[in-house]
């Protein structure tokens, strides 16, 4: 059975099946377009070369039917001759003709009916031939289909839904921590501070302030002299 057939009844039965266990479903297309064309071409040779067969054995029947045909009408010539002995001769011949044209007869049989099965195996294959090239994007695209599935398949077996949202929830809560950390630095931070700092900061804001007020009488006499 030709890789072909294989395809072809695998095909018909489950093609999904077939392409996943295929390497590369793509190449083993066109690998059997082009053993189908092969194919064609050596049968087309066949059936021609059988059809050259037949027409042979049918011109020699002809020539043999003629053949006997014209020593029966010389036997007839020869008798109305009264040339007996003509006659017989020509009917001897006829007889001999005769056995000539009943085998040629039973070979060209033969030879018609091997040229008519070609013929109609010639009609099956290229049918095959343009169904399959027509089935060809078909099959490609579920052969792609079944390749993309097959990828999804393995990556979702070797990381699972599961694993990466625990990441992610991992993740999260790193980041929280991270900020209640820096929450609790801070506060630390200002609970540790010397009598002295707080002392500089009050101060500090007492100078301000002065400055404000400072800042602000000088404003009022300026208005004031205008």
């Amino acid at each position: 059975m030709s890789i072909f057939d294989r395809l072809f009844r695998i095909g018909k039965a489950n093609v999904n099946a077939a392409i996943d266990k295929i390497e590369d479903p793509v190449k083993i297309i066109d690998q059997v377009l082009r053993e189908l064309d092969e194919d064609v071409e050596k049968v087309t040779a066949a059936v021609t070369s059988q059809m050259a067969v037949e027409k042979r054995f049918q011109r020699e029947l002809s020539g043999a039917e003629e053949l006997v045909a014209r020593r029966d009408a010389q036997a007839r010539q020869a008798l109305a001759a009264n040339n007996e002995d003509l006659a017989r001769e020509a009917l001897l011949d006829k007889k001999k003709q005769v056995e000539k044209r009943d085998q040629l007869q039973e070979s060209y049989d033969r030879a018609k009916s091997t040229a008519d099965k070609l013929r109609t195996q010639l009609t099956e294959l290229k049918s095959r031939v343009t169904e399959m090239k027509d089935q060809r994007n078909t099959l490609i695209a579920q052969a792609e289909a079944a390749k993309t599935q097959q990828k999804i398949n393995q990556t979702m077996s070797g990381v699972g839904t599961n694993d990466v949202g625990a990441t992610f929830n991992r993740m999260e809560e790193k980041i929280k921590r991270m900020h209640d950390e820096a929450d609790a630095a801070y506060e630390l931070a200002n609970e540790d501070k010397s009598l002295d700092d707080k002392f500089a900061e009050v101060l500090k804001d007492a100078r301000t302030t002065a400055v404000d007020d400072e800042l602000a009488a000088l404003k009022a006499e300026l208005d004031a002299n205008k």
